[in-house]
C-alpha cells in the first residue's frame, strides 16, 4: 500500500510536498484537493437529505432540546486548508483527520431495520461517487454487548480500506427505550480513496477517473498556442467559461501559454471529463471540437449551444432550461 499512497500523493496538481522521507511525506492541499474535499462533503449533506424522512428532525448539534424521536443530528469538524499535513505511507489516511459524523436516535424495537436500511444507503452512496462502484462493499458484522458494528470497505488489489463505520448502540441515551445509529467517515479518507480509485483504473491516456459529482473541474478548454488568434479565442474561452460557470458546471481554465497537447494532458492530469478544443475556425464559424477524456473520442459543437448541451453532460439541467 506505500507505493499506492506515495502515487496519490505525487499527484503534483492536488498536493504540494514540502518534505519526504521513506515512511513519512508532509504536504499542503493545492486547490483541486480543497474543490474535491468541498465536492465530497456536499454530496454526503446531500445523501442524508435524500434518505431522512420528511417527519424527521435532523439537528447541526446533539445538543438541541426538542427532540421528536426518532430524530437526528449532524457532528462535523472541517478541515483547515491551509494546515501542512502529515502522512504515514503505511496508513491510507493523513495523521489529521476530519471526521463527519450522522446520528439517528430511533426507538429500541426497530433498531436492526435502521441498521440494515442504513448499511446499504451509505454503500449505495460511496458507489455513487466513482466510476467502479464495484470496489465498495459491506464487510461482516461484528456484535458486541448491546451494540452492532459494520464497516464499508473500498477494496484495492492490494487489500482493502475501511471508508466508512455504523454503528448502533443502546447504552447513554438520553430517551429510555431509544438506540442510537452512527454513520461516521473521514473526508481526508475519502480524499485518498477517490484518488486511489481513480489512479487504479487511469487511462493509458493519463485521464485520472473521476466521477462527475466530485471531479474538481467538470470542462475544460484547450487551443493551439501559436494561432494568429491566440486572445481572441482565449477571450472566447473566457466567455464560455463564464456561462458555464453560471449552469453551475466546474471549469478550469488551462496555460494557454504551452503547447496544446501540454494543455490536454494537464486537463486529463485533473481529471476533467471534457475539453473544449477551440481553434480560428471557431471565430468565423462558431464549430469547436468537445474531447471526452474517457473514450478520447472528439465531436463537434456550436457555441451558440454549449452551455446548454455541457448542462446535460453534467447533470445540470433543470426541466424549465
Amino acid at each position: 500500500m506505500r507505493h499506492e499512497i506515495r502515487k496519490v500523493v505525487y499527484l503534483h496538481k492536488f498536493f504540494d510536498i514540502k518534505k519526504s522521507t521513506k515512511s513519512i511525506v508532509q504536504y499542503s492541499l493545492e486547490k483541486p484537493s480543497q474543490i474535491l474535499l468541498q465536492n465530497i462533503h456536499s454530496n454526503w449533506l446531500q445523501s442524508l437529505h435524500s434518505k431522512i424522512h420528511k417527519h424527521m428532525t435532523v439537528f447541526l448539534s446533539s445538543q438541541c432540546k426538542v427532540k421528536k424521536i426518532p430524530f437526528g443530528y449532524i457532528s462535523e469538524n472541517l478541515p483547515e486548508y491551509s494546515e501542512l499535513l502529515e502522512h504515514d505511507l503505511n496508513d491510507c489516511m493523513p495523521k489529521k483527520r476530519s471526521e463527519l459524523r450522522f446520528s439517528l436516535v430511533i426507538p429500541e424495537q426497530d433498531v436492526m431495520q435502521y441498521f440494515i436500511q442504513w448499511q446499504r444507503y451509505r454503500k449505495y452512496w460511496w458507489s455513487s461517487i466513482t466510476t467502479t462502484p464495484s470496489v465498495f462493499s459491506i464487510d461482516d458484522i461484528k456484535y458486541g454487548d448491546k451494540r452492532a458494528e459494520v464497516n464499508i470497505v473500498a477494496k484495492f488489489p492490494w487489500g482493502q480500506e475501511t471508508v466508512e463505520t455504523i454503528t448502533v448502540a443502546s447504552e447513554q441515551n438520553e430517551a429510555k427505550g431509544t438506540s442510537t445509529l452512527n454513520c461516521s467517515m473521514t473526508l481526508e479518507n475519502a480524499l485518498f480513496v477517490l484518488l486511489l480509485d481513480a489512479l487504479t483504473s487511469i487511462t493509458k491516456e493519463g485521464y485520472l477517473r473521476l466521477h462527475r459529482m466530485m471531479a474538481p473541474y467538470q470542462i475544460s478548454f484547450a487551443m493551439d498556442e501559436e494561432t494568429k488568434k491566440k486572445e481572441t479565442l482565449i477571450k472566447l474561452a473566457a466567455l464560455l467559461d463564464h456561462r458555464l460557470n453560471k449552469k453551475g458546471i466546474s471549469t478550469w481554465l488551462p496555460d494557454f501559454s504551452v503547447p496544446m497537447e501540454s494543455q490536454i494532458k494537464d486537463n486529463l492530469q485533473l481529471g476533467v471529463a471534457y475539453t473544449a478544443v477551440l481553434s480560428e475556425m471557431t471565430l468565423e464559424n462558431g464549430i469547436f471540437h468537445l474531447l471526452n477524456s474517457s473514450t478520447m473520442v472528439k465531436e463537434q459543437l456550436h457555441v451558440a449551444d454549449f452551455d446548454h448541451y455541457a448542462a446535460l453532460l453534467c447533470g445540470k439541467h433543470t426541466p424549465n432550461e
